[in-house]
């Protein structure tokens, strides 16, 4: 990826963007000074959406109070669908959205990464992780995050370091669990492990507990549910009752097991449940955690953390450009060296991953006030993609 695309051009409106005016190009179509997010507001990942929304409204808010000329947040449900997510996308690309954010699945992620390239717009996906959306030639499209890779081994880094021998994953039937069974299947030996047991179930099921209930807990001391969606509550509410809990060191979900809505759904059968994290303890984080409370009345997550990230990204890349054209954008992007309010910074290589992620696992303990809180447990070294 290189920094000087000169791809196609958009006439861009003249205006203010905090001190940088805004540069126009040649074309006959005006870009507007917004963000599109094609983002999941029903399904079975409307939670983990809506968790993303309020974390870029959060954002959002932030900028109409620092910018002369504040950027507007496009978001359209996306299904979690790639089909209509696409359809989402276009019609944005036809509205002249100059940069596309705002997915969970990598599903989608991967079809949209496909559109960006062939429309030659800047995508950036908060969330997404598998190592496939990004590919060798991409120039348009970028990860704020880990990839698979990436958080797979920090969080097998963190579980070697926790003495765990033999682990289980039950996994949704999606690209982020066939990737994880495939991981341990594979490095498990690397990091002092044996993949004891696995299975891949349909992301609608709701009863587990044929797939937990024999669990030979005798092998097995970490359990891992890479299974995002509306019933993964239930998976963890069975953990509880079939007293996996007790029988195992360590239950760890992903990025959803850290939400609100979580928490929301679960209360006190979270305790002591692991998931990636981010870390909320440092001061933009604490900022955006109180504009939160104040906006929605929930706390920043791992979901929102990131998507609120996300949005500064893009509004500093226009900033420092001096434009709302997607070719600069893009590269702005290319170059940007930030950190983030999650925990790690960002830079891109040269296809557009995140080069400085660092894995954070957080655990659900009880806060001074005996109330259910989530806290940093483990902070990795910078994680390759390798």
């Amino acid at each position: 990826m290189t920094n000087n695309s000169t791809r196609r051009r958009f006439v861009i409106s003249t205006g203010a963007l905090g001190a940088a005016a805004i540069a126009g190009c040649v074309g006959d179509d005006e870009v507007q000074r917004a963000i599109g997010a094609a983002t999941p507001q029903s399904g079975p990942l409307e939670p983990d959406g809506t968790a993303g929304i309020r974390g870029m409204e959060v954002a959002i808010e932030e900028l109409t109070e620092e910018l002369d000329e504040p950027i507007e947040l496009q978001a359209t449900d996306g299904e979690a669908a790639p089909d209509r997510a696409v359809s989402v996308a276009r019609n944005m690309y036809d509205n002249n959205i100059p940069v596309i954010t705002g997915t969970f699945s990598s599903d989608v992620s991967n079809v949209l990464s496909d559109l960006a390239e062939d429309e030659e717009v800047p995508f950036i996906t908060s969330i997404s992780v598998d190592p496939e959306i990004i590919n060798e030639d991409d120039e348009y499209t970028f990860r704020m995050t880990g990839d698979t890779t990436q958080k797979l081994k920090g969080m097998a880094e963190f579980l070697e370091e926790e003495g765990v021998s033999g682990i289980a994953v039950i996994a949704a039937d999606y690209s982020m669990g066939e990737s994880s069974i495939e991981f341990f299947e594979e490095r498990a030996e690397e990091y002092g492990m044996e993949l004891v047991h696995s299975a891949e179930v349909p992301m609608e099921t709701d009863n587990f507990v044929p797939e937990i209930g024999d669990l030979d807990t005798d092998e097995i001391d970490a359990l891992f549910y890479p299974f995002p969606g509306g019933t993964a509550p239930t998976l963890i509410s069975q953990t509880r009752e079939q007293g996996l809990f007790d029988e195992v060191d360590i239950v760890i979900g992903h990025d959803s097991y850290g939400t609100e809505t979580f928490y929301e759904s679960l209360g006190d059968d979270l305790q002591d449940m692991y998931f990636w994290g981010v870390d909320l303890e440092n001061e933009q984080a604490q900022q955006a955690n109180e504009r939160m409370q104040e906006m929605f009345d929930v706390r920043m997550d791992p979901l929102s953390l990131p998507y609120y990230d996300t949005i500064h990204l893009i509004a500093e890349v226009m900033g420092e450009q001096g434009s709302v054209d997607p070719q600069d954008i893009r590269n702005g992007l290319a170059d940007i060296e930030y950190e983030t309010a999650s925990g790690w910074d960002v830079r891109f290589d040269q296809n557009g991953n995140n080069t400085e992620f660092q894995m954070i696992v957080g655990q659900w303990q009880e806060d001074d006030d005996g109330e259910l809180a989530p806290n940093v447990e483990y902070t990795s070294h910078v994680v390759s993609t390798e």
